[in-house]
């Protein structure tokens, strides 16, 4: 029940100094509330407030938070038979709290039998006009080009943002429960939430309306962005070409029901979305339970560029060109697509670094009730820098995973990359895995190499993966990969690619090569001429950004082999690969002879951080090694004294021999 306590003190000698306190509890007036009232008029106050009034947790309307509110009067006047307040301070602050904003205003009475408030003088910046004098009364609020800039740092923070600028208008009543109006911002610049939301040059036009007379407000906005950029985490949007628009109506079905949000979104040629959502709350904070899309339009490039760009970017992909189109229709409960019809036309895709492309991307997605069904086929694609040929694929997906439905053959060159079987699984609490079973059908190494811009030379590569699995950007082959070259075979085991397209690609794997033909590869490689077969491995071969940091490799020539000779200018590299710093001679003088036979030849090296520990085919009495053992006449060793080598020198070295 309200309490009201009059005192009126008369002072002697002082008929003018009588003074007022008027004390109310609770209260109401239309819709608005209040938990306490207090209005003083102290004529002597020496802080020249005349009257004052102050309002506790005043609630315009349920659903907004409380407010205290208070007016003090430095100059007191009567006007039109009402008294006003041509010079004051209006203080604001959220219920409970010491105030966030204080500023100077003017508070006289409005034609309409209410009052408004203003600024004093004549500048106009914002202006509250308070229509009184009925059961319902109207609440009038206008911006004129406010500085979000001069705004309460207290309020930012209750925002969550660190720095906001720009230029406000708005143009807001209320009336009958219902809030209505037309904000609009421009040159706006906001960072904030940790840097995951940020932007800059802003312009946004907003039309909204309240209606806040049920138990569950509804509102509906219409939003219009015109210019400015907006980074929202990896996604950066540039300013748009045309208008971005989205309208949207919004209500909560029940107290402890989901929010529904039936929306309509264009950001003209990029994308164009409607369609309903549903939102449920629960102690952590709200949660997608539904997702329908009714018209769904997303063309390319525009949508890439402008939402796509940034994440791929991110990612190590930037600087995509797309094209093509995605139209249809889905509806998504809770993690299954109870229904799912969308159809790709023309989709196209190239990275400038080669490492993935795609022409002529067609087909349909489509299913009911979780189970959905993939029907695609292309005409081209890439895969750093091969060049593969067209196909179709027809897949399944459901709550157990992807899976391939019928085996896949893709042309790479003069063979095939052929893929029996793919599941991409998804186990409750662990990651996402890929496996599939493939095989390569036989490419022709020259082809190969030149189409990759290594050193051509011939044979053919092959393999067989039953079981090659990839989940947390790890792709690991449990089968092995043979090569056919130079006369002999390669072949790879235990084969792990981390991070296969992201930055820093890492390497592992076990390699080993039988009876290659000397004669082959040094000419292939330019090295100088060597005759005779070479075996030999790369144990524990581990490539960072697809160059060695660790391996402990050895290689060894035959003495089975019915020709071994060696060249001039293959002795001289070997000597400064192994730090001969030339060759121990038996004979003649070197320079009369072409090559020279040999018993045998071989060089080790393991590396570790960024050094090779060298070794050779034998040791010699002298301490060193052999990286070359001579026989017959002219008899030619060549004998190795420095074990320890700088890699990247090595490297360089082995660079200018070849070249």
């Amino acid at each position: 029940m309200a309490v009201l306590a009059l005192a009126v003190g008369l002072a002697v000698g002082a008929p003018a100094a009588a003074e007022l306190e008027l004390r109310s509890d609770g209260g109401r007036f239309g819709g608005a509330t209040w938990d306490r009232l207090s209005l003083d008029y102290r004529p002597g106050a020496t802080d020249g407030s005349i009257w004052a009034l102050d309002i506790a947790n005043l609630q315009l309307v349920e659903a907004l938070p409380g407010l205290d509110l208070g007016i003090s009067c430095e100059r007191f006047a009567w006007s039109e038979g009402q008294p006003s307040c041509p010079l004051g301070r209006l203080s604001v602050a959220r219920a409970g709290e010491a105030p966030d904003l204080v500023v100077a205003v003017s508070v006289v009475p409005d034609p309409s039998g209410g009052y408004r408030v203003t600024p004093p003088g004549e500048e106009r910046q914002f202006e509250l006009v308070w229509s009184g004098g009925t059961a319902s009364p109207e609440l009038e609020a206008r911006l004129h080009d406010l500085d979000l800039s001069t705004l309460p740092a207290a309020w930012l923070d209750g925002l969550g943002v660190d720095f906001l600028a720009g230029m406000v208008s708005a143009d807001l009543r209320l009336a009958d429960q219902r809030w209505s109006g037309r904000i609009q911002l421009s040159s706006g610049l906001f960072d904030g939430w940790g840097g995951q939301l940020a932007a800059e040059n802003l312009a946004l036009d907003a039309r909204l309306e309240v209606d806040f007379a049920d138990d569950q407000p509804g509102w509906s906005v219409q939003l219009e962005q015109s210019a400015g950029e907006i980074l929202a985490g990896p996604v950066y949007l540039p300013a748009p070409v045309q208008p971005m628009a989205l309208s949207a109506e919004l209500r909560r079905d029940g107290a402890d029901g989901p929010l529904r949000v039936e929306f309509d979104f264009d950001d003209p040629g990029t994308v164009r979305a409607g369609g309903l959502a549903l939102l449920g709350a629960d102690e952590e904070g709200w949660e997608l339970e539904l997702l329908e899309l009714a018209r769904l339009d997303v063309q390319f490039p525009g949508f890439w560029q402008r939402w796509l760009d940034g994440p791929a970017a991110a990612a190590g992909f930037a600087d995509l060109d797309t094209l093509g189109r995605v139209s249809g229709d889905l509806r998504w409960r809770q993690g299954v697509f109870d229904r799912v019809e969308v159809v790709l036309s023309g989709l196209a895709l190239d990275d400038p670094a080669e490492r993935l492309a795609l022409a002529g991307l067609a087909g349909s997605v489509s299913g009911r009730d979780g189970s959905v069904r993939l029907d695609l086929a292309w005409e081209g694609a890439g895969l750093l820098g091969l060049p593969l040929g067209s196909a179709s694929v027809l897949l399944h997906h459901d709550e157990v995973g992807l899976r391939l439905l019928r085996p896949v053959v893709v042309p790479l060159l003069d063979g095939a990359v052929a893929i029996d079987g793919l599941a991409w699984l998804n186990v409750p609490d662990a990651p996402l895995r890929l496996v599939v079973d493939a095989r390569i059908e036989p490419v022709d190494l020259g082809l190969l190499t030149r189409q990759l811009g290594l050193i051509e030379f011939g044979g053919t590569l092959a393999g067989r993966f039953p079981g090659v699995q990839f989940e947390q950007e790890r792709l690991a082959f449990t089968g092995g990969i043979d090569v056919e070259a130079f006369s002999g075979r390669i072949r790879i085991d235990d084969l792990v690619v981390e991070r296969p397209f992201g930055s820093l690609p890492a390497l592992a794997a076990q390699l080993r090569f039988d009876r290659l033909d000397l004669l082959e590869l040094t000419g292939a490689f330019n090295f100088g001429r060597m005759e005779g077969q070479a075996s030999g491995w790369a144990h524990d071969l581990r490539l960072l950004d697809w160059r060695p940091v660790a391996m402990d490799a050895r290689m060894f020539t035959h003495e089975d082999a019915r020709r071994r000779r060696i060249s001039q200018r293959a002795v001289d590299n070997l000597s400064s690969l192994g730090g001969a710093g030339g060759a121990i001679v038996s004979g003649t003088i070197l320079r009369v002879f072409d090559d020279f036979p040999y018993r045998r030849a071989g060089l080790a090296c393991r590396l570790s951080n960024n050094i090779c520990h060298i070794d050779g085919v034998a040791p010699h009495d002298s301490g060193g090694f052999y990286i070359v053992e001579g026989r017959g006449l002219p008899r030619l060793d060549i004998v190795g004294h420095r074990r320890l080598v700088d890699w990247p020198q090595l490297v360089r070295q082995l660079e200018s021999m070849i070249d």
